[in-house]
């Protein structure tokens, strides 16, 4: 090889290591799509001047507002973890709408747990009904249109683990039980191997009302409400050198990639700002939040925000003692079936369940019987019960002697703990 070509070879290597090395704006965190909404796609260039009107309402709005900081928000997420998934949209929204319901709860007396949203059940079935792309990526009015026309449960029923969807989109425009919601107990029939089964009879969050917002006196009006979620552009000084402060971008990056829940706003030194919940963790920025300049749509922050008005009927009548969907939140417990409420969206049986059936099965009505006590016929009668399937039952003949054979072994294992224990502590004694 020649000097010259040497020289080349040099520089061509030194060339891609630069280029791997430098960050690119083109690199996304999280994604957005639009994908049969072209429509929809907002307008990053400079915003219309606010009218006379306008301005002087905002002279009538607080100097600071936030939610957070008078004790209104629930905790925060990280959408990146166990593993990457581009669901920053139904993170902002989903944090924006339980937001919102804990803002409900205080103002009906209400103090107990906050309602964490299931971000998970979401994300399996909302592309099964054209709602987003799943983990790459949606718009905030997919999680609104799909918590209006099916109802979305808490995180109870299945834990965020950042899955693709794409194993629930094979099913003609539903999603399975598995997909929504699901508990795994030991029951009356299978006392010693638990069973995993769909839960049908689930507390379901609405979206009473959601609709879209932009500009800083629009933001402003509706954030006197509760947070809102806005799309930003995500530059590489904002992703990668953020930690404090009021942030404003200098470079004019317009591509909007992400979205955030904004919480509040406040004014410091004469410089206005948003104050916003990121879904990164809380070790970004300021323990999970930032604050951007106000005014300016710097970033295209004030081009496209959402906003919801929740529905907590469901947790209402459940409040009241009420049974909900025909059944109980364990989908296996009796109730009175005459008390049921009739709810007015179509339910999980008409609508998320109909692809898949349930494990679970109502008892046929029971008949006349002389050799049924009158405490088992009054319970048939008035009640409807779900049980496991017949494969399942008939499983149970030996379910006896196996308990005998599993209480022996677990009292075995039972004083062989023990005499662990008290070995352990004795090495550890004589370590200290």
């Amino acid at each position: 090889m020649t000097v010259v070509q040497r020289g080349a070879a040099l520089a061509l290597v030194a060339l891609l290591a630069l280029s791997s090395e430098a960050p690119s704006e083109a690199k996304r965190v999280c994604t957005r799509t639009f994908k049969g909404r072209e429509h929809l796609h907002p307008s990053v260039h400079q915003l219309p001047a606010l009218n006379a009107d306008q301005v002087l309402e905002l002279s009538t709005f607080p100097k600071k507002l936030d939610w957070c900081e008078q004790g209104f928000c629930t905790a925060s997420w990280n959408q990146h973890i166990p593993q990457y998934c581009g669901s920053c949209f139904a993170h902002g929204a989903l944090s924006a709408a339980q937001d919102r319901i804990k803002i409900m709860h205080k103002k009906q007396g209400y103090l107990g747990p906050d309602v964490m949203l299931g971000r998970q059940t979401f994300l399996n079935c909302g592309p099964a009904h054209g709602l987003s792309d799943g983990c790459g990526g949606g718009e905030p009015s997919d999680v609104f249109e799909f918590m209006s026309k099916y109802g979305l449960p808490d995180e109870t029923c299945l834990p965020y683990n950042a899955t693709d969807h794409k194993k629930f989109t094979q099913t003609n425009g539903t999603c399975p039980p598995e997909g929504y919601c699901m508990n795994c107990m030991h029951t009356p029939e299978s006392p010693v191997d638990p069973v995993c089964f769909p839960v049908k009879t689930v507390v379901r969050y609405r979206a009473k009302e959601y609709g879209h917002v932009k500009g800083e006196h629009a933001m402003m009006k509706e954030l006197l409400k509760g947070p809102i979620t806005c799309g930003i552009a995500c530059s590489d000084g904002f992703t990668f050198n953020y930690s404090a402060g009021i942030f404003e971008d200098k470079t004019n990056f317009t591509d909007i990639d992400h979205d955030v829940e904004i919480v509040g706003w406040g004014e410091e030194d004469g410089v206005k700002y948003w104050h916003v919940r990121n879904s990164w963790g809380t070790y970004w920025g300021m323990n999970g939040f930032f604050k951007i300049v106000r005014g300016v749509n710097n970033l295209g922050i004030e081009a496209d925000c959402h906003y919801v008005i929740p529905d907590i009927s469901d947790e209402e009548l459940v409040f009241s003692e009420t049974p909900i969907y025909g059944g109980s939140h364990w989908g296996i417990v009796p109730f009175l079936a005459d008390k049921a409420a009739k709810r007015p969206v179509p339910s999980t049986d008409d609508v998320v369940f109909s692809s898949v059936p349930l494990q679970s099965e109502e008892l046929p009505d029971a008949e006349d019987d002389s050799d049924d006590s009158s405490d088992e016929a009054a319970t048939t009668d008035n009640a409807v019960i779900f049980r496991l399937p017949q494969a399942t039952r008939s499983h149970s003949a030996g379910l006896s002697i196996a308990a005998l054979f599993v209480a022996f072994t677990s009292f075995g294992a039972a004083i062989g703990f023990v005499v662990a224990r008290f070995s352990r502590e004795t090495t550890y004694s004589r370590i200290n």
